[in-house]
């Protein structure tokens, strides 16, 4: 048995900052990880909760607008609503918690006759260092944890946007919203009561497609000793189909200084809450042990690698990376059908490829990485 990747309190949530913040264009890096995530996110055929309102607003402005009632204060409401890629700002989120994207509502409100105009110039923001960095964890759980911090963030804005197109109760309120009065963005879900359940059935989903299991588990405070807490979260002879090759991998909301313990086929977990008056939720992703696999068939020429950390440095070509790829293709090391040697080589790779040439990760987990830009259709 084997427990791996344990992602310390990724906390995902939205802040609402005022429309006086200064944008910051993202990084080249940060741009090729959005449209990477986003590029993936749109080919998966799971059900989820559509989000495809606020994904055009990265495009073109959505724009809602109704009529109040008679007797209400104002008489009309004008909502435009668009959003953009932003630089990861690590001030935006709580101190000393991990955070894996924001997305931030950034609307300013006008009244003027009678007429309210709420002007959104949304931004999300996703942090590179934590979604870029697969160091020790399964890459199956990297690549679902990417994918569901996107959908998180982007949750944050659907949800905001169903309330200005269909709540009664948003479009009263804002009807009679006083001159000096405020939005109420409430509906964005900062606390993530609705997101919390999309997002983890979201993961399930992904989990079951990879031919693992996800398991859910909520801590009370009431089962807490002054926020420490030792729970058992489950027994893996419920699951015979990963035998006694099993890894399981944790990430947990609310919760800190984690540790798994077993005894027999029972496994707990031991932590505390970061918030000893709140719940915290820890999400169990159980594998097969991929280190039972095949090793690689061939060995990996000095000159690959050497080509590969001169690309990761920046002094070769994207061409001369493209020669190892065709190498490792023509030599059955990477299995792919049909190589056309088309797509951009996303520049965040340049970090997995630096860490296989200092020796960081294994031949075989770059390996992987590789057939994982493959089969996420990045390269092909």
């Amino acid at each position: 048995m084997k427990y791996l990747g344990i992602i310390t309190a990724v906390l995902l949530f939205t802040n609402c900052v005022s429309a006086s913040a200064i944008y910051e264009p993202p990084s080249s890096q940060e741009i090729d990880l959005f449209n990477s995530l986003l590029s993936q996110f749109e080919k998966l055929d799971v059900p989820i909760k559509d989000v495809s309102d606020v994904i055009r607003t990265f495009q073109q402005p959505l724009i809602v607008s109704f009529p109040c009632n008679a007797n209400d204060t104002n008489n009309f409401v004008i909502t435009v609503v668009s959003t953009r890629l932003s630089k990861f700002d690590q001030t935006l989120v709580h101190q000393d918690i991990v955070t894996g994207g924001v997305y931030t509502w950034n609307c300013q409100v006008t009244t003027e006759d009678g007429k309210i105009t709420i002007q959104c110039n949304n931004e999300i923001r996703l942090n590179p260092e934590l979604l870029l960095n697969g160091t020790g964890l399964d890459p199956r759980v990297h690549q679902i944890e990417n994918l569901v911090i996107l959908y998180h963030e982007l949750l944050h804005g659907q949800l905001m946007i169903d309330a200005i197109k269909s709540s009664l109760a948003w479009k009263e309120e804002v009807c009679n919203k006083p001159i000096n009065g405020t939005i109420d963005y409430s509906f964005a879900d900062p606390n993530h009561k609705n997101i919390n359940p999309l997002q983890t059935l979201f993961a399930s989903e992904l989990v079951d497609l990879d031919g693992g299991k996800m398991i859910t588990k909520e801590i009370t405070p009431q089962e807490t000793q002054n926020g420490t807490f030792s729970v058992e979260i489950l027994n893996l002879s419920n699951y015979p189909q990963f035998g006694n090759e099993a890894e399981v991998n944790l990430r947990g909301s609310n919760i800190q200084n984690t540790k798994f313990s077993s005894t027999g086929p029972d496994v707990f977990l031991t932590g505390n809450l970061l918030n000893k008056t709140q719940s915290g939720i820890a999400w169990f992703y159980i594998f097969g042990n991929q280190t039972s696999e095949e090793p690689l068939n061939k060995s990996i020429p000095a000159w690959a690698k050497r080509t590969t950390g001169l690309w990761a440095s920046g002094t070769a070509y994207d061409g001369n990376f493209s020669s190892v790829l065709q190498y490792l293709i023509e030599q059955k090391i990477v299995n792919v059908n049909n190589w056309k040697d088309q797509g951009k080589i996303p520049s965040w790779f340049k970090k997995t490829a630096n860490w296989w040439f200092e020796g960081e990760i294994d031949d075989l987990t770059f390996v992987k990485s590789i057939q994982y830009l493959i089969s996420a259709g990045i390269i092909s």
